[in-house]
């Protein structure tokens, strides 16, 4: 009963302070852009397909249990029931994994090969995620589009892409760019632009991730 209480209290407080001082406790804007970068967006339900669900690297290190990748397994679960497997349930008859190797967003020929010969897969889900600093640092020409201005507070890219094994081709492809800028407002009075005071309630690149996750997912189901 006392815990219940103080936590009313909290709330009526935290009311009155929005209330009070509104533009103090506005939220920061945080921004999201779809991006469609193949000739479809949705995913082939064929009740015969099997996908493989590549966990997303980050750092290095992936787990399926990663609140982006749990959300992403989740779907497909949902979406292709019994045909949607993980690199640690596809296995062989004799219960071996039959991919114990790391997939990379951009496959190889020699792994595209292979995944062909080796595999009754239809189809394997790449993601990649690149975060603000890592889209802005590194030097390569197909991020150029995806660079942050300078007052970028948080922000990352999710790529997200269906292989298609057996016609070694796209079956689709997008990418998330999620953003959350520092922007002053324009003072008309002081003629200058003045910090705006807002909290940036999406400081987070976890939060993006899993935002940018669910809008990718909204839009090929």
């Amino acid at each position: 009963m006392k815990k219940t209480i103080i936590l009313l209290i909290i709330v009526l407080l935290f009311n009155n302070c929005t209330i009070l001082f509104p533009s103090f406790f506005e939220r920061k804007p945080a921004n999201f852009t779809v991006q469609n970068l193949w000739f479809t967006s949705k995913l082939d339900n064929h009740k015969e397909v099997k996908y493989l669900i590549n966990p997303t690297q980050l750092n290095y290190t992936a787990k399926s249990t990663d609140d982006y990748n749990a959300q992403l397994v989740t779907f497909f679960a949902g979406e292709l029931k019994e045909k949607s497997y993980l690199k640690e349930n596809y296995k062989d008859a004799d219960g071996k994994i039959i991919i114990p190797f790391i997939l990379d967003y951009d496959l190889s020929k020699e792994y595209k090969e292979n995944l062909r010969k080796t595999t009754d897969l239809d189809y394997i889900v790449l993601t990649k995620i690149l975060t603000a600093n890592q889209i802005n640092n590194q030097n390569y020409p197909q991020y150029k589009s995806l660079q942050y201005r300078s007052n970028v507070l948080a922000g990352s890219v999710v790529f997200f892409k269906v292989f298609d094994v057996k016609n070694n081709t796209i079956a689709l492809e997008l990418n998330c760019k999620s953003s959350v800028y520092d922007d002053p407002d324009f003072n008309f009075d002081t003629n200058q632009y003045d910090d705006n005071s807002k909290i940036a309630t999406y400081k987070s690149e976890n939060q993006l991730i899993k935002k940018c996750f669910k809008r990718i997912l909204r839009r090929i189901k």
